[in-house]
């Protein structure tokens, strides 16, 4: 008795297996087929999924060593389904969404990039919007304690709006260094205060060093940032959305070992995720503020 089959990847039908090759636990892999497609599983133990680092490295060098074989489609950590039928089942409701994936991000990859202000811009409020000293009373009609409420907010709204377009006017100068690298892309424009950028980019396995010298450039021109460059990373971020009822090859609502929230299509890119090795600035520029964190590659049975 099994407590559920895992999930890695989906693979074509004819895809093959590594033979050293073992999931959570050293268990043993297999493949289940669908109408030309085939999902990488493993069994459960019957007392579950362990949510452990040691879970989320295996589960991401199972994934490694399949895209090392082929075209593989990533399922994030921590999908589980009954049994091998509800896993026939997922991958024939899904046949058409699935296959299209595979085809576009089968063999590419995502780099993740972070850009940081070291001192948010507009971190005073305007001294023509601030209320004056003799506004403390509240006794003149334009200082009274709501105006001057409401005035304070309109300061905020406009510095937000002011980082916002100077977060914005960043991420337009990185396309265009960025160019023909990048075949997509996903884009937070200032997040928060200190965040101006969250972004992943879908490339060419190929194209990372030269993603990371047109990010280079780009820092040089604002010494006011700080920016980091994580990956390669399996395509997590540019998997479609499910957006169809039934059983489905995703995590509904999954957790980090650390308890953290995982939306979905996301996995962990920060130096304290346990893949990265080092972060360290980049060959082509000295800057330790433009600095790379790099994956590790783990040994398929270790």
């Amino acid at each position: 008795m099994t407590g559920g089959w895992y999930v890695y990847a989906i693979v074509a039908q004819d895809s093959q297996i590594p033979a050293d090759l073992t999931g959570l636990g050293e268990s043993a892999l297999s493949l289940i087929v669908s109408e030309g497609l085939a999902a990488v599983v493993g069994p459960l133990a019957p007392c579950g999924l362990q949510r452990t680092t040691e879970s989320v490295l295996r589960h991401g060098a199972v994934i490694e060593a399949l895209q090392e074989r082929g075209p593989t489609l990533p399922v994030r950590f921590g999908t589980v389904l009954r049994d091998a039928g509800a896993v026939t089942r997922a991958l024939a409701e899904h046949r058409e969404q699935l296959t299209a994936d595979l085809a576009r991000l089968g063999d590419k990859v995502e780099f993740g990039l972070t850009v940081l202000w070291d001192r948010p811009p507009g971190g005073d409020v305007p001294s023509d919007d601030a209320p004056s000293d003799d506004a403390i009373g509240g006794e003149a009609i334009g200082h009274a304690p709501g105006t001057r409420y409401l005035r304070a907010r309109l300061a905020l709204l406009r510095r937000d709006e002011a980082r916002s377009d100077l977060a914005g006017a960043i991420a337009t100068e990185l396309d265009a260094a960025l160019g023909s690298l990048v075949l997509d892309r996903r884009c937070s424009i200032a997040p928060t205060e200190r965040l101006a950028i969250r972004a992943a980019y879908l490339i060419a396995p190929t194209q990372f060093d030269a993603c990371r010298q047109a990010v280079a450039e780009v820092r040089r021109r604002h010494p006011d940032l700080r920016m980091l460059v994580s990956g390669p990373w399996s395509p997590y971020s540019f998997v479609s959305r499910d957006r169809t009822g039934g059983e489905s090859l995703r995590a509904e609502n999954r957790t980090t070992p650390s308890g953290g929230a995982w939306r979905r299509g996301q996995t962990p890119r920060t130096a304290n995720d346990p893949r990265c090795t080092s972060v360290s600035p980049t060959s082509s520029e000295s800057d330790p503020s433009v600095a790379t964190i790099s994956t590790r590659r783990l040994q398929h049975g270790g």
